[in-house]
């Protein structure tokens, strides 16, 4: 069952003032609108039975910064309760609790596609772009498996690539 919490000021909501407003993340969530990923979700939970289900939209807020800082289910919830820039961007307050490291596994199984996830970050991306917090001028390209030049010609690749010549020729 999808159940959306109003958010509550707190006592200690007073810490985040303490974030750079420059942080990336302060950056992205004021000007990423995340509504977007509860409308994508709704359909994937029921409206009237179950248990209330933890907001998509922190779930995958969750799972972006998992991404985005290549982390565990394990550390990122670690992370999530020591961090206060990680709070912050989630929306929680310093003295809620967050959700088991087991959930997020369940959610993205549970409840993402294949590609929920991917349309998410894209999402995300593409608005932190249109409002010009990210700016692309060059590509990065995963070179891991491209046979180098360097590596020197061994008799038994010499022949593999004579083979190869010869058997495109004709």
């Amino acid at each position: 069952m999808l159940r959306l919490m109003p958010k509550q000021s707190s006592f200690h909501s007073s810490l985040y003032n303490k974030i750079p407003k420059n942080h990336i993340l302060k950056l992205i969530n004021s000007v990423v609108d995340f509504s977007f990923i509860n409308e994508l979700l709704e359909e994937s939970y029921c409206k009237k039975f179950g248990r209330p289900a933890r907001e998509p939209e922190l779930m995958c807020k969750l799972l972006f910064l998992q991404h985005l800082y290549n982390l565990s289910d394990e550390r990122i919830i670690e992370e999530a309760n020591l961090n206060l820039v990680y709070m912050y961007f989630i929306g929680i307050n310093p003295e809620d609790s967050l959700p088991d490291k087991s959930l997020l596994s369940k959610f993205r199984t549970q409840r993402l596609q294949d590609s929920t996830l991917d349309e998410i970050i894209t999402e995300i991306v593409t608005q932190c772009v249109d409002k010009g917090i990210v700016k692309g001028k060059s590509v990065s390209i995963d070179a891991t498996h491209i046979e180098a030049n360097t590596i020197k010609k061994t008799p038994e690749r010499l022949m593999k690539h004579l083979a190869r010549k010869i058997i495109s020729a004709y």
